[in-house]
């Protein structure tokens, strides 16, 4: 089985996918949404059907396969316009078959065939922006466009349950080190940007790893940045998806708890 759910808040739920990566459903009175598709491998619409109470919405963080490949399966789906010539590139049937086979999860599950991936949506997306506010009664998602990872990242509040949905906006490991990548410049000031909702949640979820952070996270990237433009980070030569890349922080130091939240990977060419 491809997805399983479990419950972030009462109105907010955690769908797990077999290639370790999640999508997030919130639940109003009058209406739900899902936040991302996966990479649009099974069926996830019918899953989503189940879990839901009312009828939802579709809003994709930003434009990478892994986020938005299955969004063929709904009929109105929201995305940055600033992503939708990623999301064209990105979501090809046959990339994401590519990006599945080159780096699998461990282990990729044995019911997976490459026959199953959902072909690439052909009808266009609705426009999301940063101004606007979706209602669900009860619940509401307020939205920041926060580049850095992409040029139309999203990062989602929802207020009520004093939760933030960072996605691979800001993260522990953000990777600002692919073509469709923004300046360290410019998303330092898209972080700084992102403070404005100091106080508003308790809570910051994620779509990888261990899918949540400590509320020192966004603090700890913003000094990272600090640190790159000043070229004192620890400039730690990796690789990531086949791009030779560095990281900012190198934790195989010793360094507090604290210390050890939030990374960056970029290239120079980002400098």
């Amino acid at each position: 089985m491809y997805f399983s759910t479990e419950k972030v808040t009462q109105r907010i739920f955690r769908i797990r996918t077999a290639f370790e990566v999640c999508a997030y459903y919130i639940q109003g009175e009058k209406s739900g949404a899902l936040l991302d598709t996966g990479l649009g491998c099974g069926d996830l619409k019918s899953f989503v059907d189940d879990l839901a109470t009312t009828e939802y919405t579709v809003i994709l963080s930003h434009g990478h396969c892994d986020h938005a490949g299955g969004s063929s399966q709904f009929e109105e789906v929201y995305l940055s316009p600033l992503d939708e010539e990623l999301e064209k590139k990105h979501c090809s049937k046959a990339f994401r078959i590519q990006e599945i086979q080159a780096a699998p999860p461990t282990p990729l599950p044995q019911t997976w065939r490459s026959e199953q991936v959902l072909p690439q949506r052909t009808s266009g997306f609705k426009q999301l922006t940063e101004e606007m506010v979706f209602d669900l009664g009860g619940v509401t998602i307020e939205l920041m466009l926060v580049p850095g990872h992409t040029k139309g990242m999203m990062v989602f509040l929802i207020p009520e349950e004093e939760v933030a949905v960072f996605g691979d906006a800001c993260g522990e490991n953000t990777l600002i080190c692919f073509p469709e990548s923004v300046s360290i410049a410019e998303h330092y000031k898209a972080l700084n940007k992102l403070k404005q909702w100091d106080g508003r949640y308790n809570r910051i979820i994620r779509n990888h790893g261990t899918f949540e952070s400590a509320l020192h996270l966004l603090d700890n990237n913003i000094e990272l940045c600090e640190k790159i433009l000043a070229a004192s980070d620890a400039r730690l030569p990796i690789e990531v998806h086949g791009v030779k890349a560095f990281a900012a922080k190198d934790r195989s130091r010793e360094m507090t708890e604290k210390e050890q939240t939030g990374n960056i990977v970029y290239t120079l060419d980002k400098l």
